[in-house]
């Protein structure tokens, strides 16, 4: 990997974590206040209407994908012609689907009882259902205009600017919304506010885009010739698949939750989801700006070095995986109860359940930049639809037919991921684009698999020692992210992948010092 490629990785995976971080510490802030101002029922009528809207998210069919890979090349050969024809395509495409999610949104609006169990709970102060519901579609169809150059900004190893216009409109939309919900409490102001935030993001950002690439301008008119036409369409068919599995199992939980338990216990699982949701949010920010150099990089190497690279960053993803997953475990329930109160917390079976299912979407993400850094998108078209298929079937099945609640989805999501995803996109990276045979990935897989365990058995040994409250809290936390590293150390200090893994982590650290260092220099000087 070229040294630029690196530079570019690193540049937009420090923006993108410190960008999320903050993020994440102002996400939270809005969740407490709008609990102990609204409460657990707003609060599952927000998960369920935005896991509603994320199935008919299903209109984007993937095209977002497929362009951003049919730009790398371009991109490379500075073809701005075809970069700008794939740009009006984009255009024209996503307000095709604004459009569409609107009207079929509003379709909806009939039928929003039937996604609630029992509707005579719901608070009396809580607005009309249907207007709160016709927010959250404005919302969604909004996020499709002046969008699609966001595309152009990433695949040209740009994230970074995407990533801080994103950190500049949260940041605005949430200090806006806690002053709404502590002054007037107002629910629907909340979501208003919400709408306009979306929208100015994605004008700002496109307006950002066209000072990058002027070019965009001088060829507005250009179209897309046939060949790159026709291999869109390929693509993004077979993205649709993915694309519609993809909707199905991460947008029906809440559905689930709501139809067959109740909307306060959508409420309780919201929380848990916007942690892991959180902590994956971050987690794929760290790797996710690496596809564009990766995209890059294996259209110029063999396939022996493109493995030597996909093991690195397999360990790297490892790595956090494990991180992650083991402070979640350990901390989660603590943290819940010290926040939001002790009624919102789980039992550590449902909560090693979600950690499960955690892990195994984390450890996907190697593979899946890969996939969509080669192209791959034809060689998995049935994997998501049978996932989906799959999911339901058992998410319902556990659910009608055993009884198991909450759990029950949680299995299902577990079961459609293992029998599915587990096996299917590394069979496909290894072997259509590494062409190495498949038990390596799974040897890799089982030991860092075993010592998450390791980990995970070990913190629980020692947190039974701890209390309960903000000190055993900071407790929990120390050693929770201290005993993994130790252990991870241990494990594989002596491997090429933790050297190549520390040696970025070393210039990244010492880059911040010396930047430090001359800002303090110049300070003394002045």
């Amino acid at each position: 990997m070229g040294k630029s490629r690196i530079e570019n990785s690193v540049r937009n995976s420090t923006v993108a974590l410190l960008s999320q971080g903050l993020t994440v510490v102002l996400s939270f802030v809005t969740r407490t206040i709008f609990i102990k101002y609204l409460g657990a029922s707003y609060l599952g009528i927000n998960g369920l209407f935005t896991n509603i809207l994320t199935v008919l998210s299903f209109a984007e069919l993937g095209f977002g994908t497929a362009i951003v890979f049919a730009l790398y090349k371009p991109i490379a050969e500075n073809h701005y012609r075809q970069i700008s024809a794939l740009m009006n395509f984009y255009a024209k495409i996503y307000r095709c689907v604004g459009l569409f999610i609107l009207l079929s949104g509003v379709c909806l609006l009939p039928n929003l009882d039937f996604f609630i169990n029992g509707t005579s709970k719901l608070p009396e102060e809580l607005p009309p259902v249907w207007l709160i519901y016709i927010l959250y579609l404005s919302n969604s169809s909004v996020s499709y205009f002046f969008n699609y150059k966001r595309s152009l900004v990433i695949a040209s190893q740009n994230g970074y600017i995407d990533t801080l216009n994103q950190l500049i409109f949260n940041f605005i939309r949430n200090v806006a919304q806690i002053l709404i919900l502590i002054i007037f409490k107002g629910f629907l102001l909340y979501l208003i506010v919400q709408i306009f935030s979306t929208l100015l993001s994605n004008i700002f950002i496109s307006i950002k885009a066209n000072k990058l690439f002027p070019y965009l301008k001088d060829h507005k008119h250009e179209k897309l010739d046939k060949s790159s036409l026709k291999s869109i369409v390929k693509n993004v068919l077979a993205m649709a698949f993915h694309k519609l599995g993809s909707v199905i199992v991460s947008g029906t939980d809440n559905i689930l939750i709501s139809k067959f338990i109740g909307i306060v216990a959508t409420g309780y699982y919201s929380n848990y989801t916007l942690l892991t949701m959180t902590v994956q949010t971050v987690y794929i920010q760290i790797l996710s700006p690496i596809t564009a150099s990766v995209g890059n990089f294996i259209t110029t190497k063999s396939e022996h070095e493109s493995y030597k690279f996909f093991k690195k960053l397999l360990f790297i993803n490892a790595y956090i995986a494990i991180f992650c997953t083991t402070c979640l475990t350990t901390l989660v329930n603590s943290f819940i109860t010290l926040l939001w109160g002790k009624e919102y917390v789980f039992s550590i079976y449902i909560v090693l359940c979600i950690m499960a299912y955690f892990f195994l979407n984390c450890m996907r993400q190697a593979s899946n930049i890969f996939i969509d850094a080669s192209g791959l998108f034809w060689q998995i078209k049935w994997k998501s639809l049978i996932e989906a298929i799959v999911n339901l079937s058992v998410s319902l099945y556990f659910v009608i037919s055993l009884k198991m609640g909450i759990a029950g989805i949680i299995l299902g999501n577990i079961v459609s991921c293992l029998t599915t995803n587990f096996w299917w996109e590394p069979y496909v990276v290894f072997k259509y684009k590494l062409k190495v045979e498949l038990y390596k990935y799974f040897l890799n897989y089982t030991h860092y698999t075993l010592v998450l365990i390791l980990n995970i058995v070990i913190l629980f040994g020692i947190e039974t020692h701890f209390q309960n409250g903000i000190l055993g809290f900071l407790l929990r936390f120390i050693v929770s992210a201290c005993i993994p590293n130790l252990i991870i150390w241990i494990c594989y200090h002596r491997t090429e992948e933790y050297k190549y893994f520390h040696n970025i982590a070393s210039k990244l650290f010492g880059k911040l010092m010396k930047k430090n260092v001359l800002k303090l220099g110049q300070k003394k000087v002045i």
